[in-house]
């Protein structure tokens, strides 16, 4: 008799790592600590770290489904655990973020009570308890020269950055947005079949909003609920360090993402006025008693 197949996870976790051992073994350990009661399946892709990441892992989490590949291949390294993903819901998760109790259940239960939403991203932190804007609109563009020294000193805090990271209305409650920053990101696994795989000419950057673009260009809209808090220790390396092999990476992902949406830009700019227009206003909410989750807010 042939072995019973093992139940298909709730969601299926994917984090990559280059020479971050450390941070992946905390972040691995608080989806075992935050996971329940979710059965969740995590894969590490691991872009051929030198640091002893994948041991590392193997040892502490043997449960943990590890890809390690030869050289390294940038954010589209997430590609190689899309394809090995079961769960009905996926999630990307950066090797720098952790889950806090709760997340996880939170964000499920928002997917199963809003069908029409086919990604969201929760409320980010730093360390120390400050808030990451995440929630953001169409990206200027000259923001990354607005965000890099040395014209930070003068084009950061301007009108055009502040309204790209919502910085005068930052959402509250739970609300459409345009995109959520990829360091949390949860989504239907029907809504990745529509959008494909990550763009292979992103290496670094900006990913995020290519991805979650692709996803509304499928029918599905993109929310950010604050009831789930991840604390993601950003460190923004690209632009601590602006003449690098990093941050031109980062460059050239943005001039292609830029060209890309060209043609589109205008309406997705549209659409996101209206968002505004609306307050970010969701479907109604199906009723939540149906649902197996424990629903808990994190402050």
């Amino acid at each position: 008799m042939a072995p019973a197949e093992a139940p298909r996870p709730d969601v299926s976790i994917i984090v990559i790592a280059h020479d971050v051992r450390d941070d992946v073994l905390d972040c691995v350990a608080s989806i075992e600590r935050h996971a329940e009661p979710l059965r969740v399946e995590t894969i590490l892709v691991d872009n051929a770290s030198t640091d002893g990441t994948a041991d590392a892992v193997a040892e502490a989490f043997p449960s943990v489904e590890t890809i390690e590949l030869p050289q390294n291949e940038g954010l589209t390294a997430r590609n190689h655990g899309l394809r090995r993903a079961r769960g009905r819901l996926r999630m990307f998760l950066d090797s720098d973020a952790t889950l806090t109790p709760g997340a996880l259940p939170e964000l499920a239960g928002f997917l199963d009570a809003h069908p029409d939403i086919g990604l969201v991203g929760p409320r980010l932190v730093y360390p120390d308890g400050r808030l990451q804007l995440s929630a953001r609109r169409y990206p200027p563009l000259t923001i990354p020269l607005r965000r890099r020294p040395p014209f930070n000193r003068l084009l950061e805090d301007t009108p055009a950055v502040r309204r790209h990271l919502m910085a005068e209305d930052t959402p509250t409650s739970p609300r459409e947005v345009e995109y959520v920053l990829g360091a949390c990101q949860l989504f239907r696994s029907e809504a990745q079949s529509a959008a494909g795989e990550i763009d292979s000419r992103m290496w670094f950057g900006p990913d995020d909003a290519d991805w979650c673009f692709r996803i509304r260009e499928a029918g599905f809209r993109i929310a950010y609920d604050p009831n789930a808090t991840v604390v993601h220790d950003y460190r923004r390396s690209s632009a601590e360090r602006p003449i690098s092999r990093m941050a031109v990476r980062h460059l050239a992902g943005f001039a292609w993402f830029q060209w890309k949406w060209r043609k589109e830009r205008r309406r997705l700019k549209d659409e996101g006025a209206r968002m505004d227009m609306r307050g970010g206003a969701l479907s109604p909410v199906r009723d939540l008693e149906s649902q197996h989750y424990t629903h808990r807010n994190v402050g």
